[in-house]
């Protein structure tokens, strides 16, 4: 009778256990400070930080090159750099990195006029490891997903990198002048991982969430963004201008992609 007694309540605490971690899970798109679309920490990035940061540096040194000849001829920070990214909604709630690299890949398929097509979400999601429903993306492996279609789209010669901004003394030049290098050369469609909650457009609803960069306006310092979010209110039909502003505005694209780096192991910037 005691055996019988104890099984019942072992039994009775599994369910009870599920019934109160189910509804957590289902729930995550919906609550304010989570998001499944992104993962906290990047394994494959912390076990190889010091190559991932070596290609960060050398990128940044070979960007910090071409504007000090774009400085001499008096080209800074004022140009206006646009590129074609097809806007892609995601389709399931952690689908945000797949739906993100699924744009990026339309603004190379457009520029080589390649006959191959894009791979859809579920598809480019098992190449860089998400399935629906599931967890979320590492930028790792997002880039790594990205350059596996270097050949077919012709971007061999500027493959995806990852990197992060809070590092710097001023975060909003390092973004900045990462976006505004990557797009005036069309070499890539940069995806950032942000906050929602410093982008004018979500009206504080706080997601952790990829997006495509596919326009750059210097004069007007601003960034757009080509957001797959499911929840389409927030997107202004999928793609809208935001101010790139600085760390420590109110509002704005390196606050939200700021806030991201500090508070998590996954690299910010894929580009």
């Amino acid at each position: 009778m005691k055996k019988i007694f104890n099984l019942g309540m072992v039994l009775l605490f599994m369910v009870g256990a599920i019934s109160i971690s189910l509804p957590e899970i289902a729930a995550a798109s919906d609550n304010d400070n989570d998001n499944p679309g992104a993962l906290n920490v990047d394994e494959e990035y912390l076990e190889n930080q010091e190559y991932y940061n070596d290609l960060e540096e050398q990128r940044d040194k070979e960007i910090e090159i071409r504007e000090e000849r774009l400085l001499m001829s008096r080209a800074a920070s004022t140009g206006y750099f646009t590129i074609p990214v097809t806007y892609n909604k995601q389709e399931y709630s952690n689908f945000c990195g797949p739906a993100s690299g699924r744009q990026a890949l339309s603004f190379h398929k457009a520029k080589s006029n390649s006959k191959e097509a894009i791979p859809t979400q579920e598809h480019f999601g098992f190449t860089i490891g998400v399935i629906k429903n599931g967890s979320g993306t590492s930028s790792t492996y997002l880039a790594q997903g990205l350059n596996k279609y270097k050949d077919v789209y012709g971007f061999s010669a500027n493959p995806y990198i990852v990197g992060n901004i809070s590092q710097f003394a001023n975060p909003e030049t390092t973004l900045e002048s990462r976006v505004r290098d990557t797009l005036s050369g069309k070499k890539t469609a940069p995806i950032l991982l942000l906050r929602t909650k410093w982008l004018e457009n979500y009206n504080g609803k706080n997601f952790r969430h990829y997006v495509t960069v596919s326009g750059y306006d210097g004069p007007n310092k601003k960034m757009r963004l080509v957001d797959p979010n499911h929840y389409t209110e927030y997107t202004s039909g999928g793609s809208y201008w935001a101010p790139i502003a600085k760390a420590t505005s109110k509002l704005g694209v390196t606050r939200s992609v700021n806030e991201a780096d500090l508070e998590s192991e996954n690299p910010v910037m894929v580009w």
